[in-house]
């Protein structure tokens, strides 16, 4: 990867990520951002000019799960580095890596793999992982392997935790199963996310896990239930509000959005913002096959076909999407030309919200003195055009 080393970002209207007034010369040293100001750079700068653009925070994506045919599993290590700069080179500059169902011993080496990985990886930073499943629904499993499904296991899980040493940073679970609110109390407790998904929890459900200290769902509207009627305990189709209304009743939830256009309406994206604001998320949720064109591909144990409309689907039956094909940046994109978000509004999602989820607020996700340079230089459109980690640019 070719990096050259920035002192200075000039001629972009910046958005931090909200828009700042007039035209404002940003200056980095070390890495990280030292100030904003209207004057130009000294001539003696290392200066990128960048007229006509739009500057605004590198990308922060909570779930990554490979691409180019290589997950984050222990078995692909030799390709950790190429995935990761598949999707820095498409603006991503902070990310989970995501592990999805598997066989426990699979799942233990892969959280270890990962975890030193992350230590010591850059230039783009991985301030932890995130693990899905195996405690989920068979009834929402989607592409998850139910072979691998398991019932909450404080024991498996304390296992997971010292493989992962610390570095577990998202924890995605059912909440309705036995045993799941008292494991989402003791990792709460040891600094971890919880997030429900790949649930069919009732609203009682989603209740007490919240009260044990859930307050994230993952991939909203995906997989697990809208709004809906189930058979209550007065032997009727009682009214139940799902995921999706349980996140907008219960003021603790925030959650993640796949605004690839298959995974999630677009038109529901907006109402969802105004109404949860700063706790929505854009996620990528990039399967193994994303940067990949139509096709069928065996990839970390799944079987995926890309359609040429640009969904993949699993080939575990069921019609169940296998993640998405896009990166951040075309979620980020997809938000203001598909759901009619202000930039002002989407560039939050994919940049401010996931930073204060996970504790990176002033570090990562804002353009302001002291926070990382981690940058990326915007065509009008929307398109890219430069990306910036850490203070140094990324040849294209």
């Amino acid at each position: 990867m070719n990096l050259r080393p920035l002192t200075a970002i000039t001629g972009a209207e910046v958005w931090a990520p909200q828009p700042v007034p007039g035209l404002c010369t940003v200056s980095i040293r070390a890495g990280t951002i030292t100030g904003l100001s209207n004057a130009p750079p000294h001539p003696a700068q290392q200066v990128l000019v960048a007229q006509d653009a739009l500057l605004v925070p590198g990308l922060i994506d909570l779930q990554i799960n490979g691409a180019l045919g290589w997950s984050f599993q222990a078995k692909d290590r030799a390709h950790f580095d190429e995935i990761a700069a598949f999707h820095l080179a498409r603006g991503t500059t902070t990310f989970l890596p995501t592990l999805i169902t598997a066989d426990e011993n699979v799942l233990r080496n892969s959280l270890a793999v990962l975890a030193d990985y992350a230590r010591q990886a850059g230039p783009f930073t991985i301030p932890g992982i995130h693990l899905e499943g195996p405690f989920l629904s068979p009834e929402r499993k989607g592409a998850h392997d139910p072979d691998y499904l398991r019932l909450p296991d404080p024991l498996l899980m304390e296992r997971f935790l010292q493989a992962a040493g610390g570095m577990l940073r998202l924890f995605t679970l059912a909440p309705e199963l036995p045993g799941a609110v008292e494991l989402i109390s003791g990792l709460v407790a040891q600094g971890v996310v919880v997030a429900g998904g790949h649930t069919a929890a009732a609203f009682a459900d989603f209740q007490r896990a919240v009260r044990a200290g859930m307050t994230f769902l993952t991939h909203v509207g995906n997989a697990s239930d809208w709004p809906h009627r189930a058979l209550n305990d007065y032997g009727f189709m009682g009214s139940q509000p799902g995921l999706v209304g349980s996140l907008m009743a219960l003021p603790q939830l925030g959650g993640s959005v796949i605004l690839d256009g298959f995974h999630f309406h677009p038109a529901l994206l907006k109402p969802l913002v105004e109404l949860k604001a700063g706790q929505m998320v854009l996620i990528s949720d990039a399967s193994t096959v994303c940067g990949f064109p139509p096709g069928t591909y065996e990839s970390g144990g799944l079987i995926a076909t890309i359609h040429p409309a640009g969904h993949a689907t699993s080939g575990r039956g069921g019609g169940w999407l296998a993640g998405s094909t896009i990166t951040l940046l075309q979620g980020v994109q997809n938000a203001v030309q598909l759901a009619g978000l202000p930039l002002a509004a989407a560039l939050p999602l994919a940049t401010e919200n996931p930073a204060r989820l996970l504790g990176l607020e002033g570090q990562k996700g804002q353009i302001r003195p002291g926070a990382d340079a981690d940058l990326l230089v915007l065509n009008r459109d929307l398109s890219l055009r430069h990306v910036i980690v850490k203070g140094q640019l990324v040849a294209n």
